[in-house]
């Protein structure tokens, strides 16, 4: 058989679609995930979030939900481009030859500037305020001052205001729709001082005083007070309860624990 019989049999190569209609395609799929994804994780979000118990947990659970959302579309694309190419532009052998060279094109590159520059800025916007909301609460003569500190693996408390000390088991009592600051400190290594549910978070270093924003519980219930930094062997074991209770219970529990109200 003939060179040319060879050649003039041979398979000819499936055509392959134009740029233009993989990138449509694929700017629709990740559209289309991005709506559904946020969607569900709006719907969600009260089921998996912790009870809010404070102004301020309000303020925290907003902001994560409003970052996710963000969060989302930015997750979508990379893995629909990801599993897109994995799909449609995978081939069984090693290649032979070098694939079409991207070419460059000014709009899609200052589209995406523009994008991620603004979501960077509107993150940061975000940041400040909410910042700048949490600090705006100055404490006052109602505002209870809790002393934490935190030594492997135990927390202690006490009410300075009061003269009262939390005996026996450790427990942080708190009356309802009354203002809050805790004064955080440690004997040995860093620890973190976390009531998830009053969206309160700082940590406690060695030999000195960090001091929480004004938290007013608004929830009657009960929480738990968290370790969040890794402190040693005992570490998952170094959480207690947080009460928030009416104020005639407060008062009887600082006067059980030695204090006045």
């Amino acid at each position: 058989m003939s060179e040319a019989n060879i050649e003039g049999n041979a398979v000819s190569p499936a055509p392959v679609e134009p740029e233009v209609h993989h990138f449509r395609r694929v700017m629709i799929i990740w559209v289309v995930l991005s709506i559904i994804g946020i969607i569900i994780w709006v719907l969600l979000a009260p089921y998996i979030l912790p009870t809010v118990a404070s102004d301020l947990d309000a303020v925290d659970d907003l902001t994560f939900v409003v970052f996710t959302a963000l969060a989302v579309p930015v997750a979508a694309f990379v893995f629909v481009f990801l599993a897109y190419s994995l799909i449609f532009f995978r081939t069984k052998e090693r290649p032979t030859e070098d694939a079409v060279p991207l070419k460059p094109r000014a709009g899609l590159q200052i589209t995406w500037l523009a994008i991620t520059s603004g979501l960077c800025i509107f993150l940061f916007w975000w940041g400040i305020i909410a910042y700048f909301q949490q600090n705006a609460v100055a404490a006052n003569s109602n505002t209870i001052i809790v002393d934490v500190t935190a030594q492997q693996w135990q927390w202690t408390f006490s009410y300075p205001q009061f003269g009262a000390t939390s005996q026996g088991a450790q427990v942080i009592e708190l009356p309802v729709n009354r203002p809050v600051q805790f004064i955080v400190t440690s004997k040995d290594v860093l620890h973190g001082f976390a009531i998830r549910s009053l969206g309160v978070r700082i940590d406690a270093n060695p030999g000195e005083l960090t001091s929480t924003p004004v938290v007013t519980p608004t929830v009657l219930g009960n929480y738990t007070v968290n370790c969040v930094e890794l402190c040693g062997l005992l570490h998952s074991y170094m959480w207690e309860a947080v009460n928030v209770v009416d104020q005639s219970t407060f008062n009887s529990w600082i006067t059980s624990q030695g204090g006045h109200p």
